[in-house]
Formats: structure tokens, C-alpha cells, sequence
């Protein structure tokens, strides 16, 4: 029997930046968002939906976070573009959304990762670095 390792391209990776954690989620979710929407701009309808999550910790909530408006998407064919927190801790993010409905899954991203996953906080500014399945 014979294999062989092959070269391909299967992720994409967001680096993003601001003020706070909360503020990391927020510019994280509208980039994802964007992504999904395949940088089309769409107008924001409907009411505003509440988005939660928790997890162990605050690296492993900006994943989560992100997994949630995937699962939101694909499942519910509304893409979040909008966000208000609520409720912010290190383990824990309830947000006002606001979305876009859409009539079919919208990208091919599959899942945030752990995989290089960077949450830093230098001088007051917030940068995170994550990494997407596609």
C-alpha cells in the first residue's frame, strides 16, 4: 500500500482588533458575517434575535462565539451582520443580533478552530487571531 501527503489550502484566518473582549466578538462576528455574505452588502430585516454562549474560557468563547453564528446560518439561513452585547464575561457572551435572512447556507466555512487561536491584549487594544475551516 502507497500514500503520499498532499499540499491544500483548507483554512482561512481572521485577525482582528479592539477595545475589549466584547469588542473582539462584535468586529469578529461582522467579519464572519461579511465572509458568509461573500462581502455582499445586504440590508439588515427583521428584529433583533438573542444570541448566548458559554464556554471555559475567554479564548475558547471568541470560538464558540463564532460556531454559533455558523450554526445560526446554516441552520436557521440568517446571517448575523449586527451585534449589541448584552451580558460579557470571560466565559460567557449574550448579544442583540441583527441579520440578513438568506435562501441557501451561505459559504463553505465550516467551523472556527483552536488551532492558532491568539487572544492577546496589548497597550488597552485587544487583538485575537483565528483560524476557520473551510
Amino acid at each position: 500500500m502507497a500514500y503520499r501527503w498532499l499540499d491544500h489550502t483548507s483554512e482561512v484566518q481572521l485577525e482582528v482588533e479592539a477595545e475589549s473582549p466584547a469588542g473582539l466578538a462584535v468586529e469578529a462576528g461582522r467579519a464572519l458575517g461579511l465572509l458568509m455574505l461573500r462581502g455582499a452588502l445586504a440590508e439588515v430585516a427583521g428584529p433583533a434575535r438573542t444570541l448566548e454562549v458559554s464556554s471555559v474560557d475567554r479564548d475558547a468563547l471568541l470560538v464558540d462565539w463564532l460556531n454559533e453564528i455558523l450554526f445560526v446560518a446554516e441552520t436557521q439561513r440568517w446571517v448575523p451582520v449586527e451585534f449589541d452585547v448584552a451580558e460579557s464575561s470571560p466565559t460567557h457572551l449574550r448579544v442583540a443580533a441583527r441579520g440578513v435572512p438568506v435562501a441557501e447556507v451561505p459559504s463553505s466555512v465550516k467551523a472556527a478552530t483552536l488551532h492558532g487561536l491568539r487572544v492577546d491584549e496589548r497597550d488597552g487594544s485587544w487583538r485575537a487571531e483565528v483560524i476557520f475551516d473551510v
